[in-house]
């Protein structure tokens, strides 16, 4: 394990499908009414919902609220990126 990565919680909470927090946020890379995608530690997350409006963003505790109708939470992880030396001698 690399000893200089350091470790931080990836924690969500959802209440009622209408109040969303989440923390370990590193970026957010599109926003609207209906679509959120967002890059937390080492997953992208899509939420998907109606009226959905930030109520606070802090960029350097990485925390996010949302209010709105959520209607789905989904995770993507992050694919490495492979050389095409690599595809070559698989």
């Amino acid at each position: 394990m690399n000893e200089n990565k350091i470790l931080k919680e990836n924690v969500l909470k959802l209440v009622n499908r209408n109040d969303l927090s989440i923390s370990g946020v590193n970026k957010v890379i599109s926003f609207s009414p209906t679509q959120i995608i967002l890059v937390a530690l080492d997953c992208e997350i899509q939420i998907t919902g109606e009226q959905m409006q930030t109520t606070k963003l802090d960029e350097t505790n990485g925390e996010l609220v949302v209010q709105g109708l959520i209607n789905s939470i989904k995770w993507n992880e992050k694919k490495e990126k492979v050389g095409l030396i690599k595809r070559i001698f698989k």
